[in-house]
């Protein structure tokens, strides 16, 4: 299956089903809800995709800088923290976990300043640190380039629309 977000092109062959899922027309949360971009659900996962594209071409650069600042800022994490929270409970309520959660940020920025942003993602989002929790909220989650996602996951393969030649 092939999905797109603006100017990126994901080939999932192996999915199950993919769902657009911060179109409102598509899950209908309320205003006080967030929606990660895609839900991808494999044989075995589901696949929490989300996309922050400020390299765009399209875009001329000027969501870069602001983009980098609300990484260092806290901003980023706050709002990826709340959409995960709140699709989680809105699958939750739909009685659609039923696999393991992994949780995809796909940030086009340079890969040095991602890597501190994971770590504070990991920590940010819960986890199976309670006592009592019989099985975590997120099996993984990880904050991905461009080359970084290609890298690591080449069955996924994700190409920028506006740099193929047709």
């Amino acid at each position: 299956m092939i999905i797109a977000e603006s100017d990126l092109e994901f080939n999932f062959s192996d999915a199950l089903d993919i769902r657009k899922f911060d179109d409102p027309q598509c899950h209908g949360l309320s205003h006080c809800m967030k929606a990660i971009d895609f839900i991808v659900e494999l044989n075995n996962a589901y696949l929490f995709i989300e996309i922050k594209d400020p390299s765009n071409p399209k875009s001329g650069g000027c969501n870069l800088q602001k983009d980098k600042e609300k990484l260092t800022n806290g901003e980023m994490l706050k709002c990826l923290q709340l959409k995960f929270r709140d699709t989680f409970i809105y699958r939750w309520a739909e009685e659609k976990l039923d696999k393991p959660i992994y949780f995809l940020a796909l940030i086009t920025l340079e890969q040095p300043l991602l890597i501190s942003f994971n770590e504070k993602l990991k920590t940010a989002l819960p986890s199976s640190q309670a006592n009592s929790w019989q099985k975590p909220l997120v099996k993984s989650c990880q904050v991905l380039n461009l080359d970084s996602w290609n890298r690591n996951f080449p069955k996924w393969q994700v190409r920028r629309l506006s740099t193929q030649t047709n």
